[in-house]
This record gives C-alpha cells, sequence and structure tokens, in this order.
C-alpha cells in the first residue's frame, strides 16, 4: 500500500499543469504590439513564464504556437466583420460600420492596460510577414484569407440583387478591392498614421462601391 508520505512527494514531483490560453494570449500581445518575426520563443517563454521544452510540447513548435495564436485571433478580434457582412443591414451601412471597426482603438480585451492595445491587426501584420512564417501559420492564413473574400463577395451579390451595389466591377474583384483597402488602412494605423486621415482614406475608397 502506498503511504501518504509517498503520495504526497509524487504529487509534488509532477510538473504543473501548462495553461495553454494564458501562453497564446501572451503570445498574441507579444506578435501583436511587435513585428509578428521579431519576438523569440525564449521571450515568449519568459513573458509566459513557462519553459521552452513544455512550450513545445505543448504546441509543438514554433509555427504551432503561432497558428494557435492566428486561430484565438481570428475567432475572439475579427468574428465582428464577418458577422457584420453576413448581415442584412444595407450595403452602405454595413460600410460604414466596418470603417468604424477598423479604425476603433484596438481591441483591449486581451490586455490588462487599455493604453496599451496596439494599432493596427494581427492577422494584417502577418499576412505581411506571410514568406517568413512557418508552414501550418501560412495555411492558416490562406484559409483565412480565402473565407475572408468569399464573405465579401457573398455580401456583394446579395447586395447587387437588391440594387445597393451600383459598381461596374465584379463580386469577386469587389471583395478582393474592399479586403485591400481594409488591409491598406490597418497598416497605415499599425506605422502610427493618424486615425482621422486613414478614416477619410477608407470612406473616399468605398465611395465608388454605392
Amino acid at each position: 500500500m502506498t503511504s501518504n508520505a509517498t503520495m504526497a512527494k509524487a504529487s509534488r514531483g509532477r510538473p504543473k499543469t501548462m495553461d495553454r490560453e494564458q501562453i497564446i494570449t501572451v503570445a498574441m500581445q507579444a506578435y501583436w504590439r511587435e513585428d509578428v518575426d521579431s519576438i523569440s520563443v525564449n521571450e515568449i517563454c519568459r513573458c509566459a513564464e513557462v519553459s521552452k521544452p513544455g512550450l513545445y510540447r505543448e504546441f509543438g513548435n514554433e509555427d504551432g504556437l503561432m497558428k494557435a495564436v492566428l486561430v484565438a485571433y481570428l475567432q475572439q478580434v475579427l468574428a465582428p466583420v464577418s458577422q457584420l457582412t453576413a448581415a442584412d443591414a444595407p450595403f452602405r451601412a454595413t460600410l460604414d460600420s466596418l470603417v468604424s471597426i477598423v479604425t476603433r482603438s484596438g481591441d483591449a480585451q486581451f490586455f490588462s492596460d487599455a493604453q496599451a492595445v496596439p494599432a493596427g491587426c494581427l492577422f494584417v501584420k502577418m499576412r505581411e510577414s506571410y514568406r517568413r512564417l512557418g508552414e501550418e501559420t501560412r495555411a492558416e492564413i490562406d484559409c483565412a484569407k480565402a473565407e475572408t473574400l468569399s464573405g465579401y463577395e457573398d455580401w456583394v451579390e446579395r447586395a447587387r440583387a437588391k440594387g445597393e451595389f451600383t459598381g461596374d466591377m465584379s463580386s469577386r474583384f469587389a471583395a478582393i478591392y474592399i479586403d485591400a483597402q481594409l488591409n491598406n488602412a490597418l497598416s497605415l494605423l499599425a506605422r502610427g498614421e493618424p486615425t482621422d486621415e486613414v478614416k477619410q482614406i477608407l470612406t473616399v475608397a468605398f465611395s465608388m462601391l454605392g
């Protein structure tokens, strides 16, 4: 029979359970604040207070961690955009709402200090660093981009059927155009361009759509 002392000793020797969600949040903050490829795994381990071998056991490698971060970001931060374009609001009102979402001051849910919320978009940063990322992360980016464009295209098609989209371009081209304008706006914000100016740029860019 195992003694209480032996059980207590075994318990003390077990590794502390790793908090996967906490690591993802810490990594997301780091990647979002800085260039994606300028943050080392060692730095993330230090901030998350976990060992590098432990992190690799949980995520496989740095690519696996970055993919997990991207999946969490897409689900929790970018979901409002998908919900917005899937709704049945007037096309012009939805465009205006997109401008408001893109030019707001970041999303504070992942940051204890609202003043520390970075401008721009982590997904856009990852797309800009695409060639320097791992295979799994690139595949997730490709999938998310395809889903985003498909959602925009469906939205434009519905607006066209209701007579709300007056542009001469195809729905596919319109989707690519909308995506490009939003990405450009987010890149400008990340570089510190004034929000009001970025909002004006988007408003002018979208004026040709209807």
